[in-house]
């Protein structure tokens, strides 16, 4: 039985048709793959003279070919049998526009052909210590990894003034709040690769509101992923429910026939809730369920992590200030990577419980993640708004817009609801980020 391992043969003939289509309308994918996808990887005369063609048009003209640019190649070729070939194939490659479908094909071939490309530096580095050339390994080895490496070589400035003046450039998902979402603050809500952070002493509603602000990405058809590392998936689903259908979680049940209508009746996006035990998520565990949901045909545009603090890191830290600054920034990572904006939460020190309002004075354990964060706000309730279901919403730090901003807040557990209001005050509390970011790098035993 022959061996297919080595080329495409084993994904398909429509898996290789739909390799040459995104090449020639992907120029991204196509610069990403070009060094690395060799001719060998196709399974026919056609497609390997095909893939040729379009890299030899790519080194002469550093584009890769239209379709029309391409037959005109192609016909160039003396063998008229391998061009009519070629025209066959170019038509069935032309056929192929499902965007899934070339999604998944984009993810499958660079996989590959990275995984082909490290195979064949390992066997060239075993050959050269057999003639002990070992100088030569590290330039091979090297060489591979700058070929697996995608190269973004970033915002050329002069030839893309179209693109930063449109309207909404940042991608954004509104948070459903419509004060928030205004010019002056999100201007449109948190935007692709930026990490939003709720700060709130313990107990103090941080999943309300991180469930208030999936609720309000779903509103506006944008697909949620709600991680949870302390309550239940029942638990966040509950709330879900009755934020959605306005029926109080305690009545639920008994009115779960209102609840099944409101559902089915909701026109909005899809939710998926996961649930991981407290401290036994990494984002590499994060990474690998949105793999999952994406090969399942559910692609996400929000994040819900309730919450970070309650996150491992990928690496080992003696200071748990050192594992959080991590665990930040893997997030941020993470989120630039796949251009999804990502909200999550964080606990303030015991010195947060009696604050009227919460400044980033009162964050816990680490500084740093204010650092990281392009959006931090706290929320804070006395005894006198506890009574009242009242609270304050406080813009703590703000990248996108202005900060210093409170809200007033009506916050209902019960219908698991929460509503902004303008606020007749204007705050700047104690505690730039500089200076605490500062304070925090000088103090490595943490912050109580």
């Amino acid at each position: 039985m022959a061996d297919h391992t080595g080329n495409f043969e084993k994904f398909g003939w429509k898996f290789q048709n739909r390799v040459i289509s995104a090449s020639l309308n992907d120029d991204k994918f196509f610069q990403q793959n070009v060094a690395i996808c060799k001719p060998s990887y196709f399974s026919s005369d056609a497609l390997q003279t095909i893939w040729q063609a379009i890299v030899d048009y790519y080194l002469k003209y550093n584009v890769a070919p239209s379709f029309d640019s391409l037959y005109v190649e192609i016909a160039k070729i003396e063998d008229d049998n391998l061009v009519n070939d070629c025209k066959i194939m170019l038509a069935e490659v032309n056929k192929e526009t499902n965007k899934k479908d070339i999604k998944s094909v984009k993810d499958t071939v660079t996989d590959f052909c990275t995984e082909k490309e490290i195979e064949q530096a390992i066997l060239d580095s075993v050959e050269l210590l057999k003639k002990n050339k070992k100088d030569a390994i590290k330039t091979r080895i090297e060489k591979a990894l700058k070929h697996v490496h995608a190269v973004d070589i970033g915002h050329v400035y002069f030839d893309r003034l179209e693109e930063r003046l449109k309207q909404n450039f940042r991608n954004t998902v509104p948070t459903g709040f419509k004060l928030l979402d205004g010019a002056d603050y999100l201007d449109g809500g948190l935007g692709v690769g930026e990490i939003g952070v709720i700060m709130a002493p313990t107990g103090g509603g941080k999943s309300f509101w991180l469930m208030m602000l999936g609720y309000g990405a779903l509103k506006n058809k944008v697909n949620v992923v709600h991680y949870t590392f302390e309550l239940s998936e029942v638990n966040i689903g509950r709330r879900y429910d009755a934020c959605i259908s306005g029926i109080p979680m305690k009545d639920l049940t008994s009115k779960s026939d209102m609840v099944q209508k409101a559902l089915k009746e909701f026109d909005g996006g899809k939710l998926v809730i996961k649930e991981f035990p407290t401290k036994s998520a990494n984002i590499n565990k994060i990474k690998f369920h949105i793999d999952r949901l994406l090969s399942s045909d559910f692609e996400p545009g929000l994040i819900i992590i309730d919450y970070a603090d309650l996150m491992i890191s990928t690496k080992a830290f003696e200071q748990k200030t050192w594992e959080l600054e991590a665990i930040y920034e893997e997030l941020r990572g993470f989120g630039m990577e796949i251009k999804i904006p990502i909200w999550s939460a964080s606990q303030t020190n015991r010195l947060g419980l009696d604050g009227d309002i919460i400044g980033l004075d009162k964050i816990a354990d680490a500084y740093a993640k204010a650092q990281v964060a392009d959006f931090i706000a706290t929320f804070s309730r006395n005894m006198v708004e506890k009574e009242k279901n009242k609270g304050k919403f406080y813009i703590a730090k703000n990248r996108i817009g202005v900060d210093g901003k409170v809200f007033g807040v009506d916050f209902n557990p019960a219908t698991a609801s929460i509503v902004l209001q303008e606020f007749d005050e204007q705050v700047k509390l104690e505690g730039d980020i500089q200076s605490l970011y500062k304070k925090y790098k000088d103090n490595k035993d943490g912050w109580g």
